[in-house]
């Protein structure tokens, strides 16, 4: 078996990376890394990782997800087409967060999200239908975004890295400090070293 490193860890199958942020919206940023480089990396290579992800976070149910992976096989148009969609809704709620200006993206997914609900005993309720993921994704994304002061997301600057969490309290600098913050004081190590 293959060591994963300390940011990622594999459910059911599919690698993902850790959660780290404190909200399910910036974890779903979070399926990319190295925001602003080259060479990003990116977690969700096919419909089956966004759901699931999506799984995962606790935004799409056991029974559900399954049902939508098995619909994926037999639609893989329509799968890449709801990935697609994932993917700039990651891209608009990173900048959005950010303090940039791409609400419309959210806002476009989250009405639709709203059309689609209904209220049952057990609270709203979205559909089970491949855009699933996307359709509670951008829910959650606007209830957060219009409930956090975008002060309190900071994004982390070590290599390769650009993930977003929050911190209300402007005292964290990493995403973890096992990961980015201990390769950053290894770096400031090395460079000491190699100066003295």
């Amino acid at each position: 078996m293959v060591s994963l490193p300390a940011y990622q860890h594999v459910v059911d199958g599919v690698v993902l990376p850790i959660r780290v942020s404190g909200d399910v919206s910036l974890d779903l940023c979070n399926t990319a890394a190295g925001w602003g480089e080259p060479d990003r990396k990116d977690y969700l290579h096919g419909y089956d990782e966004l759901v699931v992800w999506a799984w995962a976070a606790g935004l799409v149910a056991d029974g559900p997800a399954a049902r939508l992976r098995a619909e994926a096989r037999a639609r893989p148009r329509a799968a890449e087409t709801v990935l697609a969609r994932a993917v700039r809704l990651r891209e608009a709620v990173y900048a959005t967060a950010l303090g940039g200006d791409a609400w419309g993206v959210i806002a476009r997914e989250a009405e639709r999200a709203a059309r689609l609900a209904r209220l049952t005993p057990a609270g709203w309720e979205l559909p089970e239908r491949l855009d699933l993921p996307v359709l509670a994704g951008a829910r959650a994304a606007a209830d957060f975004l219009l409930r956090t002061d975008p002060a309190a997301v900071r994004a982390c600057p070590g290599t390769q890295c650009g993930w977003l969490f929050l911190d209300p309290l402007g005292r964290r600098r990493w995403c973890s400090m096992s990961t980015c913050g201990n390769r950053a004081k290894q770096r400031r190590h090395a460079e000491r070293l190699r100066a003295g």
